[in-house]
C-alpha cells in the first residue's frame, strides 16, 4: 500500500545581504504524489494488475481507490491522468478517507485534472482538518493566510498553524515562528519565534535551521553569535538550503580568523554529529573548507 504523505514547497528565498531579510515561510501545499526524481522509475504496471485495481475499487475499497488516485497523480505505475486521480481521490473522499481529501484539496488547489478552485479547495481541507490531519490543517491555515478561497484572516490562520503544530507539522511550527519574528497577528516576539523554529528545526526543517541562524545573525532575542549562527546555517546547509553557504559567508566577513577556525570546529562537532566527512565537504564552514 502506497502512504500518501503531503509535503510543501519551500519558497521566497530570503535575500541575506546585511541579514535584514524577512524570515522564510512554506508556502502553497505541494501535491504530496509528485514523482520523487531521486528514486528509480519502477516498472509500468501490467493491465491485469490495472484492472484488478480497478475492480476492487469499483467495489468500493476505500484504500485501492486512494492508491489509484496516488498512481494516477504520479505516473510511475501507470500513464499520468491527473483526472483519472480526480476521480478515485474523489471516490475515497465521499467515503470519508481524509489522506484522499486532502489530495483532492491540492488537485483542486493546483488547477490538475479539475478547473483550479481555491473555494473547493478549503472545502476538502476542512473535511480532512476536521479528522486531525496535520497537513490538511495547515494548508488551511496557509488558506487564511493568503487569502486563498476564503477571506485572508491571519488569526484564523494561526489558529489552524497551531492546530497542525500540534500533531507535529513542522511547516505549521515553521509559519508560527515566522509570524512571531514578523508580528503578524501577534506581537513580534522573538523568543517566541526561536521556540517554533526550534520544534520545526528538531525535526530537521532547512528552512527553519536557516531562520534560526539568521536570529543568530542578527541578535534578535538572543545576544548576537556568529558561532552560533554558522552552526544552525551549516545545518540547514545538509537539509540542502540554497542559502545556507551565503549565510555563512557573511558570518565569516564579521569574524576574525581565530573566530573563524573556532567555528568550523563546531561545525564538525555540533552541525554534523557522526555524519561522514562527504556531508561537508562542500559547506564553507567545514574544516579546510
Amino acid at each position: 500500500m502506497i502512504r500518501v504523505i503531503s509535503a510543501a514547497v519551500l519558497v521566497a528565498a530570503l535575500a541575506l545581504a546585511g541579514c535584514n531579510g524577512a524570515p522564510e515561510r512554506v508556502s502553497v501545499g505541494q501535491l504530496s504524489h509528485e514523482p520523487r526524481v531521486e528514486e528509480p522509475a519502477p516498472e509500468m504496471m501490467s493491465d491485469a494488475e490495472l484492472a484488478e485495481m480497478r475492480a476492487r475499487a469499483e467495489q468500493g475499497d476505500v484504500a485501492t481507490q486512494r492508491e489509484l488516485g496516488v498512481l494516477y497523480a504520479r505516473g510511475e505505475v501507470v500513464t499520468r491522468d491527473h483526472a483519472e486521480a480526480v476521480k478515485w481521490f474523489r471516490m475515497a473522499a465521499a467515503q470519508g478517507d481524509a489522506h484522499a481529501q486532502l489530495d483532492l484539496g491540492l488537485l483542486y488547489t493546483h488547477g490538475r485534472g479539475v478547473e483550479q478552485d481555491h473555494a473547493q479547495a478549503v472545502e476538502w481541507y476542512r473535511k480532512a482538518a476536521d479528522q486531525d490531519l496535520a497537513a490538511a490543517e495547515f494548508n488551511l491555515g496557509l488558506a487564511y493566510a493568503e487569502g486563498r478561497g476564503v477571506e485572508q484572516d491571519a488569526d484564523e490562520a494561526m489558529k489552524w498553524y497551531l492546530e497542525a503544530a500540534g500533531h507535529g507539522s513542522p511547516e505549521a511550527q515553521l509559519n508560527i515562528g515566522a509570524m512571531y519574528d514578523l508580528g503578524e497577528s501577534v506581537p513580534q516576539d522573538y523568543a517566541a519565534a526561536m521556540k517554533w523554529y526550534r520544534e520545526a528545526a528538531d525535526q530537521g526543517l532547512a528552512v527553519a535551521q536557516f531562520n534560526i541562524g539568521i536570529l543568530y545573525a542578527r541578535g534578535n532575542g538572543v545576544p548576537q553569535d556568529c558561532s552560533e549562527a554558522v552552526v544552525w546555517f551549516a545545518r540547514s546547509a545538509w537539509g540542502n538550503h540554497p542559502d545556507a553557504n551565503s549565510g555563512v559567508e557573511f558570518c565569516f566577513e564579521q569574524m576574525t580568523e581565530e573566530e573563524i577556525a573556532a567555528a568550523k570546529e563546531r561545525v564538525k562537532v555540533d552541525a554534523f554529529p557522526g555524519e561522514e566527512e562527504a556531508r561537508r565537504r562542500n559547506f564553507p564552514g567545514s574544516p579546510g573548507g
